[in-house]
Protein backbone atom coordinates (compact mmCIF):
# COMPACT_ATOMS: atom_id res chain seq x y z
CA UNK A 1 0.00 0.00 0.00
CA UNK A 2 1.27 3.10 -0.82
CA UNK A 3 2.30 5.89 1.93
CA UNK A 4 0.71 8.53 0.06
CA UNK A 5 -2.72 9.06 -0.74
CA UNK A 6 -2.70 11.82 -3.42
CA UNK A 7 -0.10 11.92 -6.26
CA UNK A 8 -0.53 15.09 -8.59
CA UNK A 9 1.13 14.74 -12.08
CA UNK A 10 1.70 18.29 -13.75
CA UNK A 11 1.35 18.16 -17.74
CA UNK A 12 -0.24 21.17 -18.14
CA UNK A 13 2.61 23.05 -20.50
CA UNK A 14 3.21 23.71 -23.75
CA UNK A 15 7.39 22.41 -23.68
CA UNK A 16 8.15 25.24 -25.98
CA UNK A 17 12.22 24.34 -24.99
CA UNK A 18 11.97 21.15 -26.28
CA UNK A 19 10.10 22.01 -29.56
CA UNK A 20 7.90 18.59 -30.30
CA UNK A 21 5.07 20.34 -30.50
CA UNK A 22 3.33 17.99 -28.44
CA UNK A 23 2.57 18.21 -24.44
CA UNK A 24 5.99 16.62 -22.79
CA UNK A 25 3.87 13.64 -20.83
CA UNK A 26 3.21 12.32 -24.61
CA UNK A 27 6.49 12.18 -25.76
CA UNK A 28 7.71 8.32 -26.09
CA UNK A 29 10.81 6.41 -24.78
CA UNK A 30 11.32 3.12 -26.20
CA UNK A 31 7.63 3.09 -27.19
CA UNK A 32 6.15 4.01 -24.20
CA UNK A 33 5.10 7.62 -23.28
CA UNK A 34 6.22 9.58 -20.35
CA UNK A 35 2.64 9.59 -18.80
CA UNK A 36 2.52 5.39 -19.14
CA UNK A 37 5.59 5.27 -17.15
CA UNK A 38 4.88 7.57 -14.40
CA UNK A 39 1.16 5.52 -13.91
CA UNK A 40 2.86 2.59 -13.65
CA UNK A 41 4.77 3.52 -10.65
CA UNK A 42 1.76 5.11 -9.52
CA UNK A 43 -0.21 2.35 -9.49
CA UNK A 44 -0.76 1.89 -5.31
CA UNK A 45 -1.74 5.41 -4.97
CA UNK A 46 -5.46 5.64 -4.45
CA UNK A 47 -5.59 9.17 -6.45
CA UNK A 48 -4.28 10.39 -9.05
CA UNK A 49 -4.48 14.16 -10.03
CA UNK A 50 -3.29 14.90 -13.98
CA UNK A 51 -3.35 18.58 -14.37
CA UNK A 52 -3.98 19.45 -18.43
CA UNK A 53 -4.14 22.55 -20.62
CA UNK A 54 -1.83 22.18 -23.87
CA UNK A 55 -3.48 19.55 -26.09
CA UNK A 56 -5.53 18.32 -23.16
CA UNK A 57 -7.96 16.32 -25.39
CA UNK A 58 -5.16 14.24 -26.51
CA UNK A 59 -3.45 14.14 -23.14
CA UNK A 60 -6.91 13.33 -21.42
CA UNK A 61 -7.56 10.49 -23.93
CA UNK A 62 -4.25 8.79 -23.27
CA UNK A 63 -5.12 8.96 -19.70
CA UNK A 64 -7.91 7.63 -19.40
CA UNK A 65 -6.88 4.32 -21.63
CA UNK A 66 -4.19 4.18 -19.42
CA UNK A 67 -6.31 4.74 -15.95
CA UNK A 68 -9.79 4.96 -16.05
CA UNK A 69 -10.12 6.34 -12.36
CA UNK A 70 -7.43 9.27 -12.87
CA UNK A 71 -8.88 12.58 -12.02
CA UNK A 72 -8.54 15.11 -14.74
CA UNK A 73 -7.90 18.92 -13.79
CA UNK A 74 -8.15 21.48 -15.82
CA UNK A 75 -5.58 24.75 -16.48
CA UNK A 76 -6.61 26.81 -19.25
CA UNK A 77 -4.40 29.33 -18.43
CA UNK A 78 -2.13 27.18 -18.97
CA UNK A 79 0.20 29.69 -21.61
CA UNK A 80 0.32 32.36 -18.44
CA UNK A 81 0.71 29.89 -15.75
CA UNK A 82 3.68 27.78 -14.75
CA UNK A 83 3.96 24.30 -12.72
CA UNK A 84 3.09 25.85 -9.10
CA UNK A 85 0.10 27.07 -10.40
CA UNK A 86 -1.03 23.79 -11.75
CA UNK A 87 -0.36 22.18 -8.85
CA UNK A 88 -2.44 24.34 -6.58
CA UNK A 89 -5.13 23.87 -9.02
CA UNK A 90 -5.20 20.65 -7.04
CA UNK A 91 -3.64 21.29 -3.59
CA UNK A 92 -6.20 23.78 -2.95
CA UNK A 93 -8.74 21.26 -2.49
CA UNK A 94 -6.61 18.36 -0.19
CA UNK A 95 -6.38 18.28 3.42
CA UNK A 96 -3.10 16.54 3.69
CA UNK A 97 0.16 15.87 2.20
CA UNK A 98 0.74 15.17 -0.99
CA UNK A 99 3.15 13.72 -3.97
CA UNK A 100 4.26 16.13 -6.40
CA UNK A 101 5.77 14.97 -9.96
CA UNK A 102 6.49 16.93 -13.15
CA UNK A 103 4.78 14.78 -16.04
CA UNK A 104 8.32 15.56 -18.26
CA UNK A 105 10.53 13.57 -15.78
CA UNK A 106 11.93 10.28 -16.34
CA UNK A 107 13.02 8.11 -13.46
CA UNK A 108 14.08 5.10 -12.67
CA UNK A 109 11.96 2.78 -11.17
CA UNK A 110 13.84 0.85 -8.09
CA UNK A 111 14.81 4.23 -6.66
CA UNK A 112 11.72 6.17 -6.64
CA UNK A 113 10.64 2.88 -4.81
CA UNK A 114 12.69 3.41 -2.41
CA UNK A 115 11.77 7.01 -2.62
CA UNK A 116 8.52 5.89 -1.69
CA UNK A 117 9.62 4.17 1.41
CA UNK A 118 11.38 6.88 3.01
CA UNK A 119 7.99 8.28 2.60
CA UNK A 120 6.53 6.82 5.27
CA UNK A 121 8.73 7.98 7.77
CA UNK A 122 9.02 11.02 6.66
CA UNK A 123 6.58 13.99 6.90
CA UNK A 124 7.95 15.65 3.84
CA UNK A 125 10.41 14.43 1.06
CA UNK A 126 12.50 16.22 -1.67
CA UNK A 127 13.97 13.77 -4.02
CA UNK A 128 17.56 15.23 -5.72
CA UNK A 129 19.53 13.55 -8.42
CA UNK A 130 23.09 13.50 -9.60
CA UNK A 131 21.95 13.09 -13.27
CA UNK A 132 22.21 16.92 -14.09
CA UNK A 133 20.76 19.01 -16.58
CA UNK A 134 21.84 22.58 -17.93
CA UNK A 135 18.67 24.26 -17.00
CA UNK A 136 18.31 22.48 -14.07
CA UNK A 137 17.48 23.71 -10.24
CA UNK A 138 20.64 22.37 -8.18
CA UNK A 139 20.18 21.74 -4.63
CA UNK A 140 22.67 22.02 -1.60
CA UNK A 141 22.63 19.55 0.95
CA UNK A 142 23.76 19.21 4.53
CA UNK A 143 23.14 16.43 6.61
CA UNK A 144 20.60 15.03 3.97
CA UNK A 145 18.60 18.04 4.43
CA UNK A 146 18.00 20.29 1.04
CA UNK A 147 19.26 23.97 2.17
CA UNK A 148 19.75 25.98 -0.50
CA UNK A 149 18.11 25.83 -4.25
CA UNK A 150 19.66 27.50 -6.89
CA UNK A 151 21.06 28.01 -10.28
CA UNK A 152 24.44 28.58 -9.93
CA UNK A 153 25.34 24.94 -11.67
CA UNK A 154 27.94 24.09 -8.75
CA UNK A 155 26.67 21.74 -6.41
CA UNK A 156 26.52 18.17 -7.51
CA UNK A 157 22.46 17.24 -7.25
CA UNK A 158 19.59 18.59 -8.75
CA UNK A 159 15.70 19.01 -7.84
CA UNK A 160 14.53 15.92 -9.68
CA UNK A 161 10.49 17.73 -9.86
CA UNK A 162 9.07 15.15 -7.09
CA UNK A 163 8.53 16.06 -4.08
CA UNK A 164 6.46 15.22 -1.32
CA UNK A 165 4.72 18.40 0.13
CA UNK A 166 1.85 19.51 2.32
CA UNK A 167 -1.00 21.82 0.67
CA UNK A 168 0.35 25.01 2.77
CA UNK A 169 3.79 24.66 0.55
CA UNK A 170 1.59 25.32 -2.75
CA UNK A 171 0.90 29.14 -3.51
CA UNK A 172 -1.23 30.53 -6.67
CA UNK A 173 1.58 33.00 -7.87
CA UNK A 174 3.40 33.18 -10.81
CA UNK A 175 6.69 31.71 -9.21
CA UNK A 176 8.64 28.48 -9.69
CA UNK A 177 8.15 25.37 -7.73
CA UNK A 178 11.32 25.88 -5.69
CA UNK A 179 10.68 28.88 -4.83
CA UNK A 180 7.41 28.46 -3.38
CA UNK A 181 9.37 25.99 -1.38
CA UNK A 182 12.38 28.18 -0.08
CA UNK A 183 10.52 29.56 3.55
CA UNK A 184 10.24 25.98 4.51
CA UNK A 185 14.09 24.99 4.05
CA UNK A 186 15.38 22.55 5.24
CA UNK A 187 13.44 19.85 4.33
CA UNK A 188 14.93 16.52 3.78
CA UNK A 189 16.52 15.28 0.87
CA UNK A 190 16.36 11.70 -0.89
CA UNK A 191 18.45 10.88 -3.92
CA UNK A 192 16.78 8.63 -6.63
CA UNK A 193 17.76 8.50 -10.36
CA UNK A 194 15.68 11.32 -12.87
CA UNK A 195 15.75 14.19 -14.36
CA UNK A 196 13.40 16.82 -16.59
CA UNK A 197 13.22 16.51 -19.95
CA UNK A 198 13.23 20.25 -20.79
CA UNK A 199 15.39 19.86 -24.00
CA UNK A 200 16.65 17.63 -27.09
CA UNK A 201 19.85 16.76 -25.15
CA UNK A 202 17.66 16.05 -22.13
CA UNK A 203 15.37 13.84 -24.38
CA UNK A 204 18.81 12.16 -25.87
CA UNK A 205 20.15 11.37 -22.43
CA UNK A 206 16.91 10.33 -21.10
CA UNK A 207 17.07 7.29 -23.89
CA UNK A 208 20.28 6.45 -23.40
CA UNK A 209 20.10 5.89 -19.63
CA UNK A 210 17.15 3.81 -20.12
CA UNK A 211 18.89 1.66 -23.05
CA UNK A 212 21.50 1.55 -20.32
CA UNK A 213 19.36 0.57 -17.27
CA UNK A 214 20.08 3.78 -15.27
CA UNK A 215 24.44 2.61 -15.63
CA UNK A 216 26.42 5.53 -16.20
CA UNK A 217 29.30 4.69 -18.41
Amino acid sequence: MSPIKHAVLSAAGIGSRLGLGRSKCLVEIHNRSLLSYHLERLKDVENIWLVVGYQEDEVIEHAISLRRDIIITRNPDYAKTNTLQSIFKVSRHLKERFLAIDADTVVENKTFAAFMQAVASQQYLIAVSDYTTAEGVRVKIQHDQVTEFNRANQDPYEWAGIAVLGPEMVIDKPIFVYQALMPFLPLPAFKINAFDIDTVSDLDMARQVIANNWKKP
